[in-house]
């Protein structure tokens, strides 16, 4: 007996338990890639994300690499063992634990769509590849020290099937479109992050100004906090949101954080105004260019109100804005958004040798 194992006998606490061993793979093996998909991911990014990039004809061509899925660690390991595998993670938490678990660190490609405060990332430049969800996201990766080579921008996606420029604004029946689920929650954090009660208020004074306003997604009967009784609530499918959207002349957020963040690239895409809080992709655009606005953080109702009424003033003097119509920048934006051009880029990621095949170039 080893004698920190005769201490812990001594002292009576238990051994831990022993360490999986580390899986191998092979450059020779299987091509694959593997998405981990755990029980609480439902909902998450990757969740949604994976299910339609993974659709794309893009996997179809020669040379692509088999998808799979893993839901946890003794199912990813035997996908991954002896073949030429990458798995995408996207929790900060997953990764430490998977790595603990003998997950090789070079087979491992993360999607950070944001950074979670007080949650340690190991050394990101010893991963396959990094995908930032955005410009900002990019940038703090970049000044903590990520290697720009393996730091890859991957929009969250939408369907251009789904979302597509639709009739004038003048002729659309909603003002504004709020777009998002409300979740009850004994955490008044959350609630204040999500801002809730503040988009109440907002609402009502929409509708005490005559503002034709709309909520989109499940939940809001549930509502803890007081809501107008004249505000339109659709529940639908998220297949038949783009028809909303496009009934839809100005999509808000006015979220600390955004929950979700395909909104604003579906909103995007269906020709309406955005105004949101300067965070996500919001930011990856100049204030009054393109149908796109900003509010500080900080902005109350009433400066969100003046924001709205100036939003929906201008676009109505403007005739490319007026008509629906989709800028050069937004086209460009949603080109990379698309989800065939994300698996493409996906699809190229994971047909990169992994990190200790490519050190040497690397590093020269």
């Amino acid at each position: 007996m080893g004698l920190l194992a005769f201490l812990r006998c001594s002292l009576g606490l238990h051994s831990p338990p022993p360490q999986p061993s580390p899986v191998c793979c092979s450059p020779d093996g299987p091509h694959r890639l593997v998405a981990y998909l755990t029980e609480g991911s439902q909902g998450w990014i990757l969740d949604f994300l994976w299910r339609d990039i993974s659709a794309s004809g893009v996997w179809g061509e020669k040379d692509s690499p088999e998808l799979c899925v893993a839901s946890d660690r003794d199912s990813l390991a035997a996908v991954m063992e002896g073949a030429n595998a990458f798995v995408l993670v996207m929790f900060q938490g997953h990764l430490s634990q998977l790595l603990r678990d003998g997950i090789p660190t070079e087979r491992v490609i993360l999607y950070l769509s944001h950074v979670r405060i007080g949650l340690a990332l190991p050394d990101l430049n010893q991963l396959h590849a990094v995908l930032a969800l955005n410009a900002q996201e990019q940038s703090l990766l970049m000044i903590q020290g990520m290697d720009s080579r393996l730091l890859h921008r991957f929009r969250a996606g939408f369907d251009p099937n789904l979302f597509f420029s639709g009739p004038p604004l003048n002729q659309r029946a909603i003002d504004v479109l709020v777009v998002g689920r409300y979740v009850g929650s004994h955490n008044n954090n959350y609630h204040c992050r999500k801002r809730f009660s503040f988009l109440c208020d907002l609402l009502a004074i929409l509708e005490d100004m005559g503002i034709r306003v709309a909520l989109l997604g499940p939940g809001w009967d549930g509502c803890e906090y007081p809501l107008p009784s004249a505000v339109q609530q659709i529940d639908c499918s998220h297949p038949a949101y783009g028809a909303v959207y496009r009934s839809s002349r100005l999509v808000i957020s006015v979220a600390a954080q955004e929950g979700r963040p395909v909104s604003f690239l579906e909103g995007l895409a269906s020709g309406c105004l955005m105004l949101s809080v300067p965070t996500g992709f919001a930011t990856e655009f100049q204030f009054g260019s393109n149908g796109i606005w900003h509010l500080p953080i900080t902005a109350n109702a009433q400066q969100w109100c003046e924001q709205i009424q100036s939003c929906l003033k201008t676009a109505s003097q403007n005739e490319l804005m007026v008509g629906g119509s989709l800028s050069p920048a937004r086209e460009a934006f949603l080109e990379e958004a698309s989800f065939d051009h994300l698996a493409q880029q996906l699809r190229q990621i994971s047909s990169q040798p992994a990190l200790d095949s490519r050190k040497e170039s690397l590093d020269g």
